[in-house]
């Protein structure tokens, strides 16, 4: 029996469920998705020098812009795995004269870093103008087209579990060429040069945004 005045034993009749509750944890931030499949659409500008780097005989004609800023958009599906993703990637751009198309298989290596994945993607595959020739000629078997590389920096951050949003910024190269055609006085061709061969080295730069799914 505890003497009298001397003070109660921590705890003693406090009834349960009157105790100090303890301080919540603070919410982490929900884990995201392993994402084996993704789909991303990206928009932004786009500037594109033709023949920066070498030209043999123009791939457009002679009164059209060599270089040019314009917008374009683009669309990728991929699979990854673990930090390694590989699919097509497909951007059409549009320019005052010309329109350039380009259809890559790009292969990407990502550093997961929580909510924030920056990636490094590097792509090659098929370019086209369109548009180039149709104030001179309306002969279809007039194309530029060739090679396109690209190399990329971006990021995604996760909203949730499977929804990004984030920069892209690429640097590109353009190898054009233009085979020569036969002309004659039916053609209305106005530049005599397109009898000839043509072909370019150039160099593009975007920058974007893109939305993507992941699954």
């Amino acid at each position: 029996m505890p003497a009298l005045g001397a003070p109660a034993a921590e705890g003693a009749g406090v009834a349960p469920g009157r105790r100090e509750k303890e301080a919540p944890l603070p919410r982490s931030e929900p884990e995201k998705r392993s994402d084996l499949v993704f789909l991303e659409a990206e928009s932004g500008a786009a500037y594109v020098g033709l023949e920066t780097l070498s030209v043999k005989r123009d791939v457009v004609p002679t009164s059209s812009r060599r270089e040019d800023v314009g917008p374009f958009v683009g669309a990728m599906a991929g699979a990854k795995l673990l930090f390694l993703s590989v699919g097509p990637h497909f951007r059409m751009g549009h320019f005052r004269d010309w329109d350039v198309l380009t259809l890559d298989l790009a292969l990407g290596w990502h550093a997961p870093l929580g909510a924030f994945e920056p990636f490094l993607r590097f792509g090659g595959g098929y370019a086209r103008l369109t548009r180039a020739f149709e104030a001179v000629t309306d002969r279809r078997d007039l194309v530029s087209h060739g090679y396109h590389f690209a190399l990329t920096l971006g990021g995604d951050y996760f909203f949730g579990r499977s929804v990004t949003l984030g920069p892209r910024f690429s640097a590109e190269l353009l190898a054009l060429h233009r085979a020569g055609v036969n002309l004659n006085s039916q053609d209305g061709l106005i530049n005599d040069y397109l009898k000839y061969d043509g072909a370019s080295l150039g160099v593009g730069f975007t920058g974007a945004v893109a939305l993507g799914l992941h699954f």
